[in-house]
């Protein structure tokens, strides 16, 4: 029976008992690391790195809630919302998730030098890695064919944009309006806006982020 005083107990019995679906938003401090199950793949990602002192720090997030957690040597130091910034005593882990994914998650020297953070086995950024180095070829492909699709949504997509903004009440009468040259069928807008999802996830799991291609998947960093 869950006792609602217990947070690791809390809201089990939303999943019919399956008490490894669901993981506490904020484990208490020295909390063991939970082992990363396949049920959590839409929802949770890790990551870590390892010191020369055989010390290892860990990066668990969890997308749902907004959250990422630091563990040092498989136990939990500090759960804070992202973006954050861990502090080690090396220096510091940039953590930042976009909406279909990690934005940027790396190890930040005392020096500026950055490291990124190696995914976890099971997660799909490990998978997408490992994609890349058997197959590279498909690799390539892959991230070659997203980085098309963001190009083509920003010069299709966001001159409609612009046009339905500045046609609002708010902005006609102020400011000059903008027609956009470009006047695509629903179903072309939406079958865009589909493939620019799908390109933005595959930018995610790779790890691969530019202010301007990945501006429509932006990070949550309000």
């Amino acid at each position: 029976m869950n006792d609602p005083r217990d947070p690791w107990s809390a809201g089990l019995g939303d999943f019919d008992g399956d008490a490894e679906a669901q993981w506490p938003p904020a484990p208490p401090p020295g909390a063991p690391l939970p082992p990363f199950r396949p049920s959590l793949l839409l929802r949770r990602t890790r990551f870590a790195i390892d010191f020369p002192e055989a010390s290892t720090a860990t990066v668990d997030v969890d997308h749902s809630a907004g959250l990422a957690s630091l563990y040092r040597d498989d136990r939990h130091v500090h759960t804070a919302e992202m973006p954050v910034e861990f502090q080690l005593e090396r220096g510091r882990i940039d953590v930042a998730a976009s909406r279909f994914g990690m934005e940027r998650i790396s190890l930040v020297a005392a020096d500026g030098s950055q490291r990124q953070l190696d995914p976890a086995p099971g997660t799909p950024e490990h998978w997408r890695a490992q994609l890349s180095r058997r197959h590279p070829r498909i690799g390539r492909a892959l991230a070659a064919a997203a980085v098309l699709v963001l190009v083509v949504n920003l010069m299709v997509l966001a001159p409609q944009l612009l046009d339905l903004l500045t046609h609002q009440s708010i902005w006609t009468g102020r400011f000059p309006s903008f027609d956009s040259p470009l006047a695509l069928p629903a179903w072309a807008n939406t079958s865009l806006a589909v493939l620019g999802a799908l390109a933005g996830v595959e930018r995610a799991l790779s790890l691969r982020n530019h202010w301007l291609l990945d501006v429509e998947t932006a990070g949550m960093d309000g």
